[in-house]
This record gives C-alpha cells, sequence and structure tokens, in this order.
C-alpha cells in the first residue's frame, strides 16, 4: 500500500494508482446536490410570485367583471326608456362589449300583470362572473321610468 490509496495491479505487472481517477468521484454529487437546491428555490419562487399574481389578478378581474354588469345594465336602462316603456317591450337579449377582456350578457322581461321591467346583465372578465338585476317600474299613463331595485345578485 501506497499512502491512502491502494495499488491496483492489472494483468501482469503493470501498477495503476487510482487516487488520480478518485478525485473526482465527489464533484459530481456534490453539483447534482447544489444544482438540485438552486431548482428548488428558484421553483418555491415561482408558485409565490403565481400566487400573489393570481390573487391581485383574480381581484382585478372581479372588478372589471363587475363593472361590465353595471355598464350592461345601464345601457339597458337607456334602451328600456328610449324604445319602450309604454309598448308592450318584447324579450330582448345581447351582448354588449366593454374593454378589451370583459363582456355583458343583457336580458331584458317585462312582466306583463305588474308592468315592471326585469333587467338582468351578467358581467364576465376573463374567468369571473358577476351579476346585476335592476327592476324598473313604468308609470303607464305617462311613460315615466323608476328605478326601484339595482342591486348584485351572487351567482
Amino acid at each position: 500500500m501506497r499512502g491512502k490509496y491502494r495499488n491496483i495491479e492489472i494483468s501482469g505487472s503493470r501498477n495503476i494508482d487510482i487516487s488520480k481517477f478518485s478525485k473526482g468521484a465527489v464533484t459530481l454529487p456534490v453539483f447534482l446536490l447544489i444544482t438540485l437546491i438552486v431548482f428548488e428555490l428558484a421553483a418555491a419562487g415561482i408558485v409565490v410570485v403565481n400566487a400573489l399574481n393570481n390573487s391581485f389578478f383574480g381581484e382585478r378581474l372581479a372588478a372589471e367583471a363587475w363593472q361590465a354588469a353595471r355598464a350592461g345594465a345601464q345601457d339597458a336602462v337607456l334602451l328600456v326608456i328610449k324604445k319602450c316603456p309604454l309598448s308592450d317591450c318584447d324579450p330582448v337579449s345581447y351582448t354588449l362589449s366593454v374593454g378589451a377582456r370583459s363582456t355583458a350578457q343583457v336580458t331584458i322581461v317585462r312582466d306583463p300583470v305588474s308592468g315592471k321591467i326585469t333587467v338582468g346583465s351578467t358581467g364576465e372578465s376573463f374567468t369571473r362572473k358577476k351579476k346585476i338585476e335592476v327592476i324598473l317600474g313604468v308609470d303607464q299613463e305617462s311613460g315615466q321610468v323608476k328605478v326601484q331595485s339595482f342591486k348584485e345578485i351572487a351567482l
């Protein structure tokens, strides 16, 4: 034996010192361990940033959906005032585009018995939805339209 390492004899009289081959044996596991730790920290950072981004983005989308629903309801109220306060308003459904990524699905329905008109507006922004319902009272003699209720409805 020489030093810490053994000499290995390979077929015949040639001796090979394995000390020069074993010096890099620890380098690969250490490199892999450091790489694994770096990737784990990066993945944890990405998950945390994504969670924070989704929560703030979700709030923003919910606000945009509510604004789209509100815009649809106000558009429908103006449509009722202009076109059908005294006449028999046929049920109407239409889509209103509000901004780049928001839409409002609007429905207008008149109750023939009470004469009240119900407006439903569902605002949608990407994955969030909000609904607003407006109940309008119409004076059958003068055609005056009064908002009796303007509220958000849970979906």
